[in-house]
């Protein structure tokens, strides 16, 4: 059974209209045959967290003509991706792929879903804003694994300075409450090296909640009695080491969500930028060869016998014939075609273009361009388990969930000056954690290196319907542990050639199917619970007990087993099916270009070798602002 993913708000939010004072630029099309030119200096597939930063990046010089083709909607007016609290209301909605994974053998055989963007700003529009930009043992990581030092942590820091400011909010800077007279105050101000000057606004959380100081005064207490501990915590987990309990940094400025849409895409279409155009609501079908060799293309794979593609061939409808024309449309890219249509898109229009494992693509009817074994291959995601318990509270958000008329003046002064409870995300506080010693012994660590965590735990002040729906009656709040090294991986493989993109293909985590995650996640439960029984936990009662349940506690091992099979999800981050590195291989070089052909180049989350141990869209940013300088070098532009 597919996990249902009930809207956390009432369905007149989903149609009301949002007035942003983004007003459609000339620029943005929705019919191919209105866009101006047929042939530009280069095509970017998806609209998303990255190729919003390669169009912009890429058409700051005025000499060259950039194509962006989309396949999701506008979201200029799109409420629920603009209200930062509403953030869990775009699953399944109609700014969702809505794509599910096949059953999953270790779950029980549920299906679960893969929520990804189908909206100008792509899953940076749908997520959770939540900003980590991993640790410096991740990349460090991916340039050993490239063999390319520009990829290391100190070789990217100008990259995070061009993708994000932070901005200070109404309590990042203050020091937690602390109740227990034990825990000397400590400040919460942000070093600056984890500060920037670019177009994406970062802040900490704009609204406080109750679990804020429990979470934060429950690490310190931890660590107070043991300065070993593994809940340690931290000012910020953004500056190298990211282990640590405190609060968010997430993509929200001045009370709005901060996307690659708002912060790159919408501002450069209205600065009345002339080489930049956008298409959506049009997918891109299939890449194609010409015979035509553009004499200034510039790859790493320049030889006349590779394959080279330089045209992307569109549709608007599944049998390929637009409403009122009648031809599938071609746009041509004199220097490149860049894929970042994501884990999930990017692999699919390869394959639908003879490029992957030859034996599946000929199985399906396509002509092999490339055999490229590793395409769609490598696939994983962070395996999350949501814990709802019951508590001593009447400040959740529970009673807002189910009464439609307490949302409605939060709405109005969130649309009237951008303050309130809307200006927030759902989660405030986390932690990233190492498993404890003992587990990796005579085991391969799983995780990027010492400064990279295994483990995640998240807060919610409500009962988060993702597994289940709303009880009709009392107060909750949800716990939310993730696995972020995982080894399980999965992959991504066509459905059917017929109906090309329209198609949705048969995605398979492979979740819990190495014995370590589930080892890990036994042990995120025991942390839980450990953490849980801190006095700034105990105090009042406050933890009833697990929902449904008589106790605090899942229960044995046994019952820990059975309720992780029966309520595990991922955290929709899902990466590496166009993995890059120095071996034969692998689908991209350290320069993001497909092996085995010219003209093509890959810019997103499905070009990480592995997963990153943290929230990825920082990571995807930072890897979209080194891609665009390393296709401005390529190509000797301004």
């Amino acid at each position: 059974m597919k996990s249902s993913s009930l809207p956390m708000f009432h369905a007149w939010f989903l149609t009301t209209i949002l007035v942003s004072g983004l007003a459609q630029s000339t620029s943005l099309y929705t019919d191919p045959r209105d866009v101006p030119m047929k042939e530009y200096d280069f095509i970017v597939v998806g609209a998303g967290t990255a190729g919003n930063v390669i169009a912009t990046r890429l058409s700051e010089d005025p000499t060259k003509s950039v194509l962006v083709i989309e396949t999701g909607i506008d979201d200029t007016d799109v409420l629920p991706v603009h209200v930062p609290f509403f953030g869990f209301n775009n699953e399944g909605s109609i700014v969702d792929w809505n794509f599910t994974t096949v059953p999953q053998k270790e779950l029980n055989n549920r299906t679960i879903s893969v929520p990804r963007g189908f909206v100008l700003g792509g899953s940076s529009s749908i997520n959770l804003m939540i900003w980590t930009r991993g640790s410096r043992d991740l990349w460090d990581h991916y340039a050993k694994v490239t063999g390319d030092s520009s990829w290391s942590w100190d070789a990217l820091e100008k990259y995070w300075d061009n993708a994000s400011t932070y901005l200070d909010s109404t309590i990042s800077t203050l020091v937690p409450p602390t109740s227990n007279p034990a825990i000397p105050p400590t400040p919460r101000s942000d070093p600056t090296l984890s500060n920037g000057n670019g177009p994406v606004l970062v802040t900490r959380p704009n609204f406080p909640t109750e679990l804020d100081d429990k979470v934060i005064n429950a690490s310190m207490l931890l660590q107070q009695k043991n300065p070993h501990s593994r809940f340690k915590d931290t000012v910020d987990m953004n500056t190298g080491g990211s282990i640590g309990f405190g609060y968010n940094k997430e993509t929200t400025g001045h009370g709005e969500r901060s996307s690659s849409a708002t912060a790159y895409l919408h501002p450069a279409l209205n600065s009345q930028r002339r080489n930049l155009n956008v298409l959506i609501q049009t997918r891109a079908m299939r890449l194609l060869q010409s015979t035509n060799t553009p004499s200034n293309s510039t790859t790493s794979n320049d030889h006349s016998s590779v394959p080279h593609f330089n045209q992307v061939e569109v549709a608007q409808s599944i049998d390929g014939l637009w409403v009122s024309a009648g031809l599938r449309f071609k746009f041509s890219a004199r220097s490149e075609i860049i894929l970042c249509s994501g884990a999930i898109g990017t692999p699919q229009l390869l394959l639908l273009s003879g490029v992957g494992p030859k034996d599946e693509l000929k199985e399906l009817g396509i002509d092999v361009v490339a055999d490229r074994p590793a395409v769609g291959k490598n696939l994983c995601d962070h395996p999350m388990l949501l814990t709802m318990y019951n508590v001593n509270s009447n400040q959740t958000f529970d009673d807002l969930t189910r009464n439609p008329a307490l949302q409605e003046p939060l709405l109005e002064q969130w649309q009237s000056n951008r303050t309130g409870l809307f200006p927030n995300t759902p989660s405030s506080v986390l932690g990233f954690m190492r498993l404890p010693d003992d587990q990796l012994k005579g085991v391969q660590d799983s995780a990027s290196g010492p400064h990279a965590p295994h483990l995640e735990m998240l807060f919610a002040d409500g009962f988060l319907p993702l597994t289940e729906p709303l009880p009709a009656n009392g107060h909750f709040i949800t716990v939310l542990n993730a696995i972020v090294a995982p080894k399980s991986v999965g992959s991504l493989i066509l459905a059917s050639a017929h109906g090309g993109m329209f198609t949705h293909p048969f995605i398979d985590y492979n979740i819990y199917a190495d014995p370590f995650d589930i080892q890990a996640m036994l042990q995120a439960i025991n942390d839980t619970e450990t953490f849980l029984s801190t006095a700034p936990w105990t105090r009042d009662n406050f933890i009833i007990s697990v929902a449904g349940r008589n106790s605090t506690s899942i229960g044995t091992k046994e019952e820990k087993l059975a309720f992780m099979k029966d309520n595990t999800i991922t955290v929709f981050h899902p990466i590496g099916t166009a993995r890059m590195g120095s071996k034969e291989e692998d689908v991209t070089d350290s320069r993001l270009l497909v092996q085995g052909l010219k003209g093509v180049r890959v810019v997103d989350a499905s070009v990480f070798p592995t997963l990153p141990e943290c929230h990825p869209q920082a990571v995807v940013y930072t890897l979209a602002e080194r891609a665009a300088d390393i296709i401005k070098e390529n190509h000797r532009m301004l």
